[in-house]
């Protein structure tokens, strides 16, 4: 195994966005920069994501369960990625996603995002439990699971993104619950 080269230990931090804040980025599409952050655009412009969390909140859900999450490179004050909460827990499990601009995979940040919607979750006294879903072919996100302590518990057939195996990870490192 390569040994760790200090570019890929760079930490990131995890930045919630506000309902105000998500509507400006939706109606400037290809934005590159989020306060005084410059954004990588493929990285923190995912209109379904933003779209999905709006929706949701003006449904009547909590913000905290709909909000995007962006990933902050702080050392380069550059945004690389994002990720969400699904929805909010639902008999104690939530389910959580999340994509790092192509430049920046490969190099533990995808793994550190996980980590921190984890944290996130588990922050909240009723999560159980945190799910994801990955494609079957998608062996990267896979070993991302696989590092931050997800273990598989089946597949099923998604109507949009086909085959996928399903993951869990208990509050406790190695708890699987049900």
């Amino acid at each position: 195994m390569a040994p760790m080269t200090e570019e890929r230990m760079l930490p990131i931090e995890l930045i919630m966005m506000e309902p105000d804040e998500v509507e400006q980025a939706l109606a400037l599409p290809g934005a590159s920069r989020f306060r005084d952050f410059e954004a990588v655009s493929e990285a923190w412009h995912p209109e379904i994501v933003f779209t999905s969390a709006l929706e949701r909140f003006r449904a009547g859900e909590l913000w905290f369960w709909c909000a995007p999450r962006l990933f902050l490179l702080s050392s380069v004050n550059r945004i690389i990625g994002s990720g969400c909460l699904k929805h909010s827990p639902q008999d104690g499990a939530i389910e959580i996603g999340c994509g790092v601009a192509e430049g920046y995979r490969g190099r533990n940040y995808a793994t550190r995002g996980v980590e921190r919607l984890v944290a996130e979750g588990f922050s909240r006294p009723e999560v159980t439990a945190i799910t994801a879903e990955t494609a079957v072919w998608n062996i990267a996100s896979q070993r991302v699971l696989e590092k931050a302590s997800f273990v598989r518990t089946g597949t099923r057939v998604d109507s949009e993104d086909g085959p996928v195996i399903l993951w869990r990870r208990g509050r406790m490192v190695g708890q699987e619950t049900r």
